[in-house]
Order: structure tokens, then sequence, then C-alpha cells
């Protein structure tokens, strides 16, 4: 079980003691990402979690605060999405005092010193470079864009190298400021916990001020053109193997579909077993990788497909996955792909939910996004409600094929793509 309360500064707090593991997570989430950013400052949020790691009042530089993790043998880093932007290590649970005062020094304290931002602006602009030069990481960003084309939803999240170099101190600060404020702090404590748990969280968090103008309103999403022409996007990449991903609209985090949804793309592309994995690579050889799956925003979401092909075999696995979403469509999946899919999501959630990192990050995001928390037994109960019927009521929802975006990465001429 959890407990939830909130500090006198309005931090949130959310603890989630479990047996059986000696580790403990500390995870420290925001709202806000990329899609909170004006055009000006595209990739700030990134930005910001670079820095948080370049020094405090009390750790002057990188090497002390890293240092004093590392001796730890600790696992730690930062994260930043669209919507979230989260901080945590994961340490043996003796030294959960030491991942509270490091954590809270880093999100409070960091001096953000002019000459650490301009030359982080370095790695940074390095970091895009290596998704653009890896088809696998950068696929996403592509049917992002061609999907949620002139939003910011479509935005690469770390920016681009024009606007890294253009950011100013003052910019950064005021962003930070904005957003980095202890009432817009999430704090999720899982795995082996002390039972003076409270008096260390206080002692740590609760010396942060409260700002009562913390904006939680974010640019609105909008999908790109439904014209076909503006549905594709390829770019052309001397490369031995093409990177497609294809999709459509979706649903937003609190739609209660999702976990019809969850069994949908589990069935459709989730298993080795699945429809997409038997007739795309094992009776057809057209893909060594081919998946399905879905991602939420709070207003919105997709569900895609991915594959890694030839780039001969494109147009093929195209038509074949466009008749196997068709047949999800127009006949209802058995009892027994059904009873199959709510098996390995109650088995792959309870694996995944052996780790304390795994356990802090899902009550996080159901802190974040939904209207209250769901434990993972409550989750998978409702897994078990879903039938067939649900499946191909969503499916008809989402496969309309005149809404379908492609974008494909590789030695591929656009004008040859069927869809």
């Amino acid at each position: 079980m959890y407990d939830v309360y909130t500090l006198i500064n309005g931090a949130h707090i959310y603890l989630v003691p479990f047996a059986g593991t000696q580790s403990s997570t500390t995870l420290v989430m925001y709202p806000v990402g990329s899609r909170y950013e004006s055009e000006k400052m595209r990739g700030v949020s990134h930005f910001i979690e670079h820095l948080m790691f370049k020094g405090t009042k009390k750790r002057k530089n990188t090497q002390i605060l890293t240092r004093e993790i590392d001796r730890l043998g600790a696992v730690y880093n930062a994260f930043t999405s669209k919507e979230y932007t989260g901080y945590y290590i994961k340490a043996d649970a003796d030294f959960i005092e030491t991942s509270l005062d490091i954590l809270s020094d880093m999100l409070f304290n960091s001096t953000f010193n002019p000459k650490e931002m301009e030359r982080e602006k370095g790695p940074v602009i390095e970091e895009i470079h290596m998704y653009d030069d890896n088809p696998i990481m950068n696929i996403d960003n592509i049917f992002e864009d061609v999907l949620f084309a002139g939003c910011p939803l479509g935005r690469d999240i770390a920016g681009t190298e024009k606007h890294v170099i253009g950011f100013k101190r003052t910019d950064v600060l005021n962003y930070r400021d904005k957003y980095y404020q202890a009432n817009n702090m999430h704090i999720v404590i899982a795995g082996r916990i002390p039972d003076n748990i409270q008096t260390l969280v206080h002692r740590y968090f609760g010396v942060g001020k409260q700002n009562s103008h913390v904006s939680h309103v974010s640019h609105p999403s909008s999908f790109g053109s439904n014209k076909k022409d503006q549905r594709i996007r390829v770019v052309k990449k001397e490369t031995d193997q093409v990177q497609l991903m294809l999709g459509f609209p979706g649903l937003n985090y609190q739609d209660k579909r999702n976990q019809t949804l969850d069994l949908l793309v589990t069935i459709l592309g989730g298993t080795m077993s699945s429809r997409l994995f038997i007739q795309i690579r094992e009776r057809r050889g057209l893909a060594y990788h081919i998946r399905g799956g879905a991602e939420n925003f709070c207003d919105t979401g997709y569900v895609y497909v991915r594959a890694g092909l030839e780039s001969k075999n494109v147009n093929k696995a195209i038509k074949v996955i466009q008749q196997e979403l068709q047949k999800m469509v127009d006949t209802p999946v058995t009892k027994r792909e059904l009873e199959d899919a709510q098996m390995n999501i109650r088995g792959g959630l309870a694996l995944s939910l052996e780790d304390s990192s795994a356990q802090a990050n899902w009550y996080a995001q159901q802190a974040l996004f939904f209207d209250k928390l769901y434990t993972p037994e409550e989750r998978l109960k409702q897994i078990d409600q879903v039938t067939v019927k649900d499946i191909q009521r969503l499916s008809k929802h989402l496969f309309v094929l005149s809404k379908m975006r492609l974008a494909i990465i590789g030695n591929v001429d656009k004008e040859r793509i069927v869809f």
C-alpha cells in the first residue's frame, strides 16, 4: 500500500514501501516538458535537466556531486519528456538520507554557473546529433513531427542546435523559476523505507518555497493536415536498413479505454506470438524488428507500428500491416488471444514492479496524469474486464486509414511509397 501527503510548502509526497528489496528509489517529477516551451525556448526543459548536475552551493561542481553518488554504487539519472521531467537516485536503502540530501540540493540549490551553462551546450548539441544519426532512435521524432505538425508535441524534446546555442542565462533561469517550485514537485519514494522517512523528507524537501503562480497550462495539441501527401515524411538517408513507423491518433491518459488499448496493441504487435510478428517476420520474412504500441499525453495520444526492414520490402510491409489492422476492425479477436494478452500484461507488470525504480515511476505517472492513484492490481482488474467486443470497437475507432501517418528513414524515395 502507499501513503500520500503534502508538505507545508506544497510538495506532494508519495511513499510506496514494499518487501523483498534492499533498494530504495527516490524520484522527483515535475509536470513540465517540451510542450510547455515557447518557440524561442525550444529544448530548454531538457537543457535545465542537464544543468542540475553541474554543481550547487554545497557541492561546487559536477565531479563533487557525482562522486558522492557514485561511491554509493547507486543508479541515478534524469529524463525529460514532452510533459514531464524527472530526477532519481536508486541506492541501497541504507543510503536513502544521502539520496534525499543530494536530490534536494540539486533541485533547490543548483547555481547554473554561466561558464558551465555555456560549456554544457556542447554535450547537448552532441546528444541531438546522436539521435539524428541513429534512425532507430530518431524515427519517433520524425513520426511525431508529421502526426503533430505545427504543434509543440511534434517538436524534438532537445530542441535544435540553433535553439541551444541561442539560450540566454536569464531566459533559462526565468523558465526554471516558473516551473521548478516546491508545490510543483511530486516526490515518490519506493522500496525499503525507514520508519523516520517523513522526518527525513521534511528535512530535505520542506525547505523550498511555494509559488502560487505555477502554470499547469501547456500548448494545446493538434494534428497535422489530413491531406495524403502531408501524412507521410521520408528522410532520405544512406542506411542498410529502413526504419518505418506508421500510426494513428489515439487516446489521452484519462481515457477509460486505455486498458482495452493495452490489450489491442499486445495482440497486434506486442509479443513474438503477436499477429504482426507472425505475419511480417515469421511467415514473410519482411522485417527483423516489428512491434506495435501506444503513447499517451494529457489531451491526446497515438497508436503505432514500427519496423526495421530492407528498402525493397517497405511497400510489402505497409500493405500487410494495413491488412492486419483491417482484420482487427472487421473481425473480433479470439477468446484465446484476449486471455493470452491479459496474462502477458499481468506477468510483465509483476516482473517489472519487482524493481523499486519501476514502482516509483508507476506512482509518479499516476500522480501526474490521472484523477486518482491506481494500484497495479486495480489496473489489472480493469484489464480483466475487457471483452473481445471492446477491442473490436476500439479498433474501428482508431484504425481509420485516411488518418494514418507514415514516417520513414532510409534509402527510400517518397514517390515510390504506396500507402
